[in-house]
C-alpha cells in the first residue's frame, strides 16, 4: 500500500534535484572541467532515469548538448553540428515536421491567426499572391483552410497564386498535388509556384523574380518560425567583448553564491547579465529592404518568444531550460505516450536545443527573440506594426481553446498575440507593413 506513495515521493525529489544538477553541469562546462562535467552527467543520467517524464527527457537532451559543447573546441568538431538536414534522413525530418503540426496546439493557432490577418487585407482584390516563407514549418493544412475561406468570400474568390519556399522538393510536389486537387474541387482559379531553398539563402537582390511575383498582384506574406534565421552573425567579431561580459557575469555569480545563506538550488538563480546593444544583422536588413520593394499588403509572422540570442552562453542556457521545459510539458499534455511526440522532441526540438547551446557564429541560426526585440528591429528598418484585428485574435484564441488544455493560454500584447503555457510565453504572432517609401533604411546594417 505504501509503495506507490514512496515512488511518487522519490520522483518528486528527483524532479527537484534535476534543475540544479543541470545548472551545475553548465557551470562545469563553462569552466572546461571534463572531470567535474562527467560527474554531473552521471548524476543527471541517474535522476532522469527514474521515470519517463517531459523534464527527464529534456534533461537528457540538454546533457547531450552540454557534452558536445564541452568538446566543441576540438578542431573540426563544431562543423559536424551545423544542420540536422546534413545527418538526418529527409523522410525522418519530414515525418517530425508533420507530427509537430499535428500535435502542437500553437502552430495551428498561428496558422489560423495568420490566415485571417491576410484575408482581411485582400477582401476586394481580384488577384492575390500569397508568399509562404515558413519553409520547414509550412504545412498544407494552412493553405487548404485559406482555399476554403477564399471560396466562401463575399463577392466571390480571387485568382489565387501561392508561392511556397521549402528545401524539400518532394514535399513541395506532394503539397502542390494536394492543393491543386482541393482548388479544383472548390472550382478556384489557383496557381502554385515552388521555390526550392531556405529563407536565409534566397537572393534578396532578385526577390520578386525568385518568388514569381508579378506586378499588379496583391501580395501578402506568411512567415512562421523562420525569421530568426536571418539574425545569424559572425559572433567572433565581438568575441573579446563577449568574453569580458562572461567574466564579469561569472564573478557576479560567485559573489552571490558566497554571500548566500540559501540552499544550493537557490544560488543557481543568479541574475541575468544584460546583453550588449546589438546592431541589426545585415541579412535581416537586406531581407526587409527587399520585402519593402515588393510592397506587400501585410507580413504576418509567428516566432518563438524567447531570449535565445544572447552572446553569453549561461544566459542562453537559463532561458533555454525554462522555455523548453514549458514546451515539452505542453506537448506531453497533448500526447503523452505516442511515438509522434517522441519524434518531435528528438528530431525537431532536440536539434533546436543543440543548435542554441552548442553552435556559435553563423552556424547558430536558432536565434529566437522576444516580440519587443522584433518590434525594435522592424522600427529601425522602417517597417510599421499592424495591429491584429479583433476577428483574427478571436479565431486564434478559439483554436487554442479547442484543445481543452487549461495551461494553454493566450495574451494580447500591444504588438501582437502571445501564446503561452501557464505563465511561460512560447510564441508570438504579429503583423507588419513596410513604409510606402522605397528608400533604403539608414544606419541599421550590422
Amino acid at each position: 500500500m505504501d509503495r506507490p506513495c514512496a515512488h511518487k515521493q522519490v520522483t518528486a525529489d528527483d524532479l527537484t534535484q534535476l534543475g540544479p544538477a543541470l545548472y551545475e553541469c553548465m557551470e562545469h562546462v563553462i569552466e572546461g572541467s571534463v572531470e567535474k562535467t562527467d560527474r554531473s552527467f552521471m548524476k543527471i543520467s541517474k535522476l532522469a532515469s527514474v521515470v519517463d517524464g517531459p523534464l527527464q527527457r529534456l534533461s537528457r537532451i540538454i546533457a547531450h548538448s552540454l557534452a558536445r559543447r564541452l568538446i566543441c573546441p576540438v578542431q573540426g568538431f563544431a562543423a559536424a553540428l551545423i544542420d540536422p538536414s546534413h545527418y538526418l534522413e529527409q523522410s525522418c525530418l519530414r515525418a517530425a515536421r508533420e507530427n509537430f503540426a499535428d500535435i502542437s496546439p500553437y502552430l495551428s493557432t498561428g496558422f489560423v491567426t495568420i490566415n485571417r490577418a491576410m484575408l482581411e487585407q485582400v477582401q476586394d482584390r481580384k488577384v492575390v499572391r500569397i508568399v509562404d516563407l515558413s519553409c520547414s514549418t509550412t504545412h498544407q493544412w494552412q493553405w487548404i483552410k485559406i482555399l476554403q475561406d477564399f471560396h466562401s468570400r463575399p463577392g466571390g474568390p480571387p485568382e489565387l497564386r501561392l508561392t511556397v519556399v521549402h528545401e524539400d522538393s518532394e514535399f513541395l510536389d506532394n503539397m502542390q498535388a494536394c492543393l491543386c486537387k482541393q482548388a479544383a474541387n472548390l472550382k478556384l482559379c489557383f496557381y502554385f509556384d515552388k521555390v526550392i531553398g531556405k529563407l536565409e539563402t534566397l537572393d534578396f537582390s532578385n526577390l520578386r523574380e525568385i518568388l514569381k511575383i508579378n506586378f499588379g498582384e496583391a501580395v501578402v506574406i506568411s512567415c512562421a518560425l523562420q525569421m530568426h534565421r536571418l539574425l545569424a552573425v559572425d559572433d567572433s567579431i565581438s568575441r573579446d567583448f563577449t568574453a569580458q561580459l562572461q567574466q564579469m557575469a561569472n564573478m557576479a555569480r560567485l559573489k552571490q553564491m558566497a554571500c548566500s545563506a540559501c540552499s544550493p538550488a537557490s544560488t543557481l538563480n543568479y541574475p541575468q547579465t544584460p546583453s550588449p546593444q546589438r546592431q541589426i544583422p545585415s541579412l535581416l536588413v537586406s531581407f526587409l529592404y527587399a520585402i519593402r520593394a515588393l510592397d506587400p499588403k501585410i507580413i504576418v509572422m509567428m516566432e518563438q518568444d524567447a531570449d535565445h540570442n544572447s552572446p553569453l552562453f549561461h544566459d542562453r542556457f537559463t532561458k533555454t531550460v525554462d522555455y523548453y521545459a514549458a514546451l515539452f510539458d505542453s506537448l506531453n499534455a497533448v500526447d503523452a505516450a505516442s511515438p509522434q511526440r517522441a519524434r518531435v522532441e528528438r528530431v525537431l526540438l532536440g536539434e533546436e536545443i543543440k543548435n542554441i547551446l552548442v553552435c556559435d557564429g553563423v552556424h547558430r541560426h536558432e536565434r529566437h527573440e522576444r516580440l519587443s526585440q522584433w518590434e525594435m528591429h522592424m522600427q529601425r528598418c522602417e517597417v510599421d506594426h499592424v495591429p491584429l484585428s479583433f476577428e483574427a485574435i478571436r479565431e486564434g484564441k478559439e483554436r487554442l481553446m479547442s484543445y481543452g488544455l487549461k495551461q494553454c493560454r493566450s495574451k494580447e500584447d500591444k504588438a501582437g498575440l502571445l501564446l503561452c503555457w501557464g505563465t511561460t510565453r512560447l510564441y508570438s504572432i504579429s503583423a507588419w507593413r513596410p513604409h510606402s517609401s522605397n528608400a533604403a533604411p539608414n544606419n541599421v546594417a550590422g
